[in-house]
């Protein structure tokens, strides 16, 4: 039984040592595995801030550019609304020089004209002028409008021209 005890007394010393060494070295993997999982928790952490800091400069850049386009549509338009504007006012300075044209058509025809004729000149002299009053109305609204408004008024401006326009030709 000595024999036994001795040996159950020269492998617990090497057990003891040889546990310390296992816990020494499950106590190092595990403090590797922290720092491990630690920096890569850090890269991920950064790579995630970085992907948010270039998404928010992606959103920064499309944002300057939406505004961008905005800008030049607002400036197309604009100018759009410029141009049409003096288009416009040619088409109505046109048509009332040549209602001014009929007009003193008009008076001359009433000169000549017998008493029933005069009468019918002159009820066509009386529609001239009111058109060439409607399209100068139409013009000191052409002044006034906003680009909001302005496809609306130009159709009804363009629709005035074009009765004018048909009702010259009779």
């Amino acid at each position: 039984m000595a024999a036994q005890t001795s040996c159950h007394k020269t492998s617990t010393p090497n057990l003891i040592s040889i546990m310390k060494k296992i816990t020494w070295l499950v106590a190092s993997l595990m403090l590797m595995g922290t720092v491990t999982f630690t920096s890569c928790s850090e890269k991920t952490k950064d790579s995630a801030n970085e992907t948010v800091e270039e998404a928010k400069d992606d959103m920064d850049e499309n944002v300057a550019d939406a505004k961008a386009d905005i800008k030049e549509a607002g400036d197309d338009f604009e100018a759009k609304v410029k141009k049409d504007k003096a288009d416009l006012k040619e088409n109505i300075d046109e048509a009332v020089a040549k209602i001014d044209a009929k007009i003193e058509e008009a008076d001359a025809k009433m000169d000549k004209a017998a008493e029933k004729e005069k009468a019918k000149w002159k009820e066509r002299k009386a529609e001239l002028n009111k058109e060439k009053e409607d399209l100068k109305e139409s013009w000191k609204e052409t002044e006034n409008e906003t680009a909001d408004k302005w496809d609306n008024f130009k159709a009804k401006t363009q629709a005035k021209l074009d009765k004018v326009k048909a009702d010259l030709k009779d």
